[in-house]
């Protein structure tokens, strides 16, 4: 994990932040937040749009990237169903992503290679 400078970006939604003694090695803080979205922040970056928001952890005051590994741990639990749709309206009114475009794509690749076909076959006996 790569730490970021918060300078740069606006926080679009706050998360908890983590405090530990030492920090955890990224396999041991997947499991620890797994499908635990509330220490998830989301940045935007002062002159980005809404396709430029990170997804970020705060462990002990400092901001850092998410690498692909704990983005899939903490949104294990999000679905692509028929009509997703990754934008959600907070209660103030600001539009954040559901989900990191980066883990979207993702998903969206793998659900293409596992599609299953809707058509039923009947045996004539």
């Amino acid at each position: 994990m790569k730490p970021l400078d918060a300078h740069e970006y606006s926080v679009v939604k706050a998360g908890v932040e983590y405090t530990c003694d030492n920090i955890p090695s990224p396999l041991r803080l997947a499991k620890l937040m797994e499908r635990r979205e509330e220490f998830v922040f989301w940045l935007q970056p002062a002159t980005g749009e809404l396709n430029d928001q990170l997804a970020i952890i705060k462990i002990n005051g400092v901001y850092y990237r998410i690498n692909q590994r704990l983005e899939k741990a903490i949104f294990r639990h999000v679905r692509l169903t028929r009509n997703f749709n990754n934008v959600e309206v907070l209660e103030n009114g600001v539009r954040k992503l559901r989900i990191p475009q980066r883990l979207l794509s993702h998903k969206l690749r793998t659900s293409q290679r596992f599609m299953v076909s809707s058509c039923v076959k009947l045996a004539i006996a």
